[in-house]
């Protein structure tokens, strides 16, 4: 149920035990869902309100590499950062847990067996049915064979959630759930406790006052930068012996993905081509073919996780972004504007329409103009080093008290050769297939640092509470449990010791779902 006023949430109202949620974004809202499913009370904390929200502009500064990503890609609102992104989910591979001798750090205290199994039931609980959550079925409902490129590389899909917002996908959960409570309106600001159990977060409310809620376990999952804010912060206070105080780890191996488009695709047969890598629809499920080099390629070759997208461009792919933006911003009732360029670009989409539809129900893809402009991007690992960390500034607080946060993003050395590495292959691969040629970006080929520096962030947020088999390498044990504490946990990317070549939003909500399993002691997976 949702809530305005906290006061009715105190503890003297609760007649069980209860688990207390901090944020309502993609981890959030699926652990409260879930454990209000196995019959826990929990009550979700949300300090934005139920439209879009952002962070105060004065609560945050990128100090290091500049970071786009700390201002545009972070919501503070009822379903958070799912608001703006588009649910696209993709797994993590072998290689991303199992640790890399060549990469110091890799090793997470988690193999990929022990999270692989979660998946499933998670893609599951996301929308994404069981006959399409194998690539090879996918396939086979295509009529189609799985693109092949050699002994190196491989085709594989991400999928897309249909409903991609947090609180739209639970949106009846929070609203009548008897076992689920939802408040909007309240910031956590810090903890209060015992020896190692955290007993209550103290919250602030839009007037300025303070207000504790009580509960038996606390699952913190505000987004990589809030939860790094909230545990540097409750660790400086004097008013209780914080067990994770003396932890040094918080904060540090901030991550995200380095993005860029690296070349020009000209494609042999553009027919051919569109039909293995334009954007599939199948059973109203919609799949996104990308390339990688495989784990034992990476492991032999030393080099970091990296993922290829063939991007079409268009004047006709303009309008239907555009257009679909819109419609995207009527649905979440955003403040609507520029209803003109709305026609003016339904217009410009018109004239493919047919085609549009013909090439959606005959041939199960997404339209693309025999015109389009083809490049190759890439999504790059970042390697996760100790330097590149988020610290707070307690000479700069907001209303509500709270530190700034100061991100000091910052690149290793591997990152460009490893790019550079990938895309070659790829082009190779291509080449010796007959399928077309790609002409790379000369900095790339020649390595210029000048390459490196172009290459943005791609809102992929992780690190900061990193798992660890000790406090002195890591923040959260492999349960996410904080080290130090008996019943304080921490969900979301920032946890991740490393960052894949995917995005971690899905492996984070797969966490999730164990996690859930560990709190209410069930099984997601035989």
């Amino acid at each position: 149920m949702l809530y305005s006023d906290v006061r009715s949430l105190t503890r003297a109202n609760a007649s069980t035990s209860r688990i207390v949620v901090i944020g309502s974004g993609a981890v959030g809202l699926y652990a409260a869902s879930m454990l209000a499913e196995r019959g826990c009370n929990v009550i979700v904390i949300e300090a934005g309100q139920r439209h879009l929200g952002t962070f105060a502009a004065d609560s945050y500064a990128s100090i290091g590499r500049p970071h786009s990503g700390i201002a545009l890609a972070r919501s503070r609102s009822l379903g958070g950062t799912t608001n703006l992104w588009g649910g696209q989910l993709v797994e993590f591979q072998p290689v991303d847990f199992n640790g890399r001798d060549w990469l110091e750090g890799s090793r997470w205290p988690v193999s990929y067996d022990e999270i692989a199994p979660y998946y499933a039931p998670t893609y599951s609980r996301l929308g994404i049915p069981p006959q399409v959550q194998n690539d090879a079925d996918v396939w086979r409902g295509l009529s189609a064979q799985r693109p092949e490129l050699g002994d190196e590389l491989e085709v594989f899909l991400t999928r897309w959630m249909r409903i991609p917002s947090s609180a739209l996908l639970f949106a009846q959960q929070i609203q009548s759930h008897e076992k689920m409570e939802v408040v909007t309106g309240y910031t956590a600001v810090g903890f209060r406790g015992a020896g190692g159990r955290v007993e209550a977060v103290r919250v602030i409310d839009k007037e300025g006052a303070e207000h504790w809620i009580e509960g038996d376990a606390f699952i913190l999952a505000a987004g990589t930068v809030e939860n790094a804010r909230l545990l540097l912060h409750a660790g400086q206070s004097r008013d209780w012996d914080c067990p994770w105080r003396d932890n040094q780890n918080i904060g540090k191996y901030f991550q995200d993905h380095l993005v860029n488009k690296v070349a020009v695709v000209t494609p042999a047969d553009k027919r051919a081509f569109f039909e293995m890598f334009c954007n599939i629809v199948l059973g109203g499920y919609k799949f996104q073919p990308k390339i990688r080099l495989r784990n034992e390629i990476l492991e032999k070759q030393q080099i970091l996780n990296v993922q290829g997208t063939f991007i079409f461009e268009s004047k006709v792919s303009e309008h239907l972004v555009y257009l679909k933006q819109f419609l995207k911003a009527a649905v979440l009732s955003r403040k609507l504007s520029g209803i003109g360029d709305f026609f003016r670009n339904g217009i410009g989409a018109a004239r493919f329409l047919v085609p549009l539809m013909w090439t959606y129900v005959k041939d199960h893809r997404i339209f693309v103009p025999g015109s389009a402009k083809i490049m190759l991007g890439v999504q790059v690992e970042q390697v996760s080093v100790a330097q590149s960390r988020i610290t707070i500034d307690g000479g700069t607080v907001d209303a509500h008290g709270l530190p700034r946060v100061l991100l000091d993003w910052r690149v290793g050395d591997r990152e460009l050769r490893s790019t550079r590495e990938f895309v070659s292959q790829a082009r190779d691969a291509l080449q010796s297939r007959g399928i077309g040629r790609l002409d790379i970006d000369e900095d790339l080929l020649s390595e210029n640092p000048s390459f490196l520096a172009s290459m943005r962030d791609n809102y992929h947020q992780a690190g900061g509470a990193v798992m660890g088999g000790s406090p002195g390498d890591g923040v959260v044990d492999k349960d996410l449990r904080v080290f130090g504490t008996t019943n304080f946990y921490v969900g979301g990317a920032s946890v991740f010791r490393t960052s894949s070549n995917a995005n971690p939003t899905f492996t984070a909500v797969a966490f999730t779902t164990r996690l859930v399993d560990h709190l209410t002691g069930s099984k997601s997976v035989a």
